[in-house]
């Protein structure tokens, strides 16, 4: 009874002594007379390599960093404005000759393209159906000098005392004391609306016509509690206004 007590006993200890894996015996390269290193596979070698502690982030000075940031301060640099700071210089369409060919006889119909404000492009057709002669060139023209008119021209006005306007070609100058509340435009006919805060009691309506290419009307009427500067437009036009103190400039486009 003894011996299998002992017995016993040797088994459990050998069992629970640690496991090793046997050695790779070292190999021998004749030609080159180099020699191969066995591979250390014991299984007490960690798995996991130890993590250098200079690669750890430091915790207080990423916390010092984040609070030197200003939370009210955009991370994300924004994009310019898309606003067109200076007027575009115009290169304006004033002639252009078209050579017909030897068997040119009669004139059909002329098609010209052109494109919008929103940048689509139309089509318009003109029948014409006339007999040409090939020998000399087909001319578009655009007359770039205003039409010539026994009307008089008002540049400079004034509309309900205080409302001073100076026209210059695409561009309106005007100066009033009063405060510009908004600024939109309405279609048919195209206008352009004015309204400013009105502090007083008194009330405005009147008119003028210009005479003018771009703004061809301006009138002034008196709404509850504020002023309304309607700008009659002859067209369709982009426009950028610029505000400096009592002084309003409007450049149409």
């Amino acid at each position: 009874m003894k011996k299998i007590a002992l017995l016993l006993i040797t088994s459990f200890a050998f069992a629970n002594e640690p496991q090793t894996l046997p050695q790779i015996p070292t190999i021998q390269n004749n030609d080159n007379n180099t020699t191969m290193q066995p591979i250390n596979n014991s299984l007490n070698t960690p798995l996991i390599p130890e993590i250098s502690k200079e690669a750890t982030p430091n915790t207080q000075e990423i916390t010092q960093n984040a609070n030197k940031r200003d939370p009210f301060q955009s991370q994300i640099t924004p994009k310019e404005s898309g606003q067109i700071s200076n007027a575009p210089n115009l290169n304006l369409f004033s002639k252009a000759e078209l050579n017909l060919p030897s068997t040119a006889r009669k004139l059909k119909k002329i098609t010209i393209e052109y494109q919008n404000l929103n940048g689509s492009i139309t089509s318009i057709e003109k029948e014409i159906d006339g007999d040409i002669d090939w020998h000399f060139p087909l001319v578009l023209k655009q007359d770039l000098q205003p039409k010539v008119t026994e009307k008089p021209t008002n540049s400079n006005f004034t509309l309900g005392e205080k409302f001073k306007f100076k026209i210059n070609e695409q561009t309106l100058n005007l100066q009033t004391p009063y405060t510009l509340l908004r600024n939109f435009t309405l279609a048919s006919p195209t206008r352009l609306v004015l309204d400013f805060k009105n502090p007083t009691k008194k009330e405005f309506e009147e008119g003028i016509s210009t005479n003018l290419p771009v703004i061809t009307d301006a009138t002034i009427q008196t709404h509850l509690d504020f002023f309304r500067i309607t700008l009659n437009l002859d067209g369709q036009y982009n426009y950028k206004l610029d505000q400096k103190g009592k002084e309003i400039t409007i450049e149409f486009q």
